[in-house]
């Protein structure tokens, strides 16, 4: 998974700095430019529309198509202010995730030399602006620009849907976009929408990869059953047949199936499971925090 992630942010990163990158909300976005295609970067039967390179006739229908597919956000996440509140906590979730899969050097991340702040002089809000530097060109990336570029890279390399509030080991079909409209619009439950949003995100920045996590309560789940078992004896009882009990030192509790008897061992003697997962505790330890 990992190995994966750091090959997607390379074609991801080649894509950025060629200025062929296309921001669509799909997965196969990345490898459209490597279909064959053979037209030159400028040649005359593509226009640029809005930052992103299309072919003339076909292009702009097949984004629209696309967005049009695309489950929708708030309408709030197109508020000025929340453009700029979303490009800091999807840096943050950047920063996080790379750390965790072993992507370095990733120019969106920000750095004190990339984060440029500057009043705007109709009053908008100012915010970090990163620079692309390309093989024959310097593009620095702002505002809505920036912040779509941060959720593409979430979602194709990290199968994060920042909107959607979701994160997956691989990025599968359509993440969440931005809903547009008025700000007049925007109905009453937008802060309660946010407030989800900003939870949902603070508690992963300042936790573990929840598949890590899922996949190391798994493997303790199968060692605790495996290395319990010889712990559950199998009673003969003349008046009741079959009984369990708990193998556990000084422990006479007797139970009707092998599972509680498992259960109870979890729950009165812990110190026992403990001492019995500690080997798989220490090479889920070094798994997660010494590679």
């Amino acid at each position: 998974r990992n190995e994966l992630a750091r090959k997607v942010a390379k074609d991801f990163f080649l894509d950025l700095q060629s200025g062929t990158l296309d921001l669509t909300p799909g997965v196969n976005a990345l490898s459209s430019n490597k279909s064959g295609q053979t037209s030159e970067p400028n040649s005359e039967d593509e226009t640029d529309i809005g930052g992103k390179r299309r072919r003339h006739g076909r292009g702009p229908t097949k984004e629209t198509d696309i967005l049009s597919l695309a489950p929708k956000a708030h309408l709030v996440s197109s508020d000025p202010r929340r453009i700029q509140i979303d490009i800091g906590q999807a840096q943050g979730l950047v920063r996080k995730l790379d750390s965790e899969k072993g992507i370095e050097e990733n120019i969106l991340s920000g750095s004190d030399n990339d984060k440029i702040s500057r009043d705007k002089s109709h009053g908008s809000f100012a915010g970090p602006v990163i620079i692309v530097r390309g093989l024959t060109s310097v593009k620095g990336l702002e505002g809505v620009e920036l912040l779509d570029t941060l959720i593409t890279y979430l979602w194709r390399v990290h199968g994060v849907d920042y909107y959607g509030m979701i994160e997956t080991s691989e990025a599968k079909g359509f993440r969440h976009v931005r809903a547009e409209g008025k700000s007049s619009d925007i109905t009453s439950n937008g802060s309660e929408w946010e407030k989800k949003l900003d939870s949902y995100w603070q508690d992963r920045l300042r936790g573990q990869d929840p598949l890590e996590v899922m996949t190391a309560k798994d493997k303790l789940d199968a060692a605790a059953v495996e290395s319990l078992d010889p712990f559950v004896r199998k009673i003969r009882d003349e008046k009741y047949g079959w009984k369990y009990g708990c193998g556990a030192k000084g422990c006479t509790k007797l139970f009707h199936a092998a599972e509680f008897v498992h259960k109870h061992l979890k729950l009165k003697h812990p110190e026992l499971v403990i001492e019995l997962t500690s080997k798989v505790r220490e090479e889920l330890y070094f798994q997660n925090y010494m590679k």
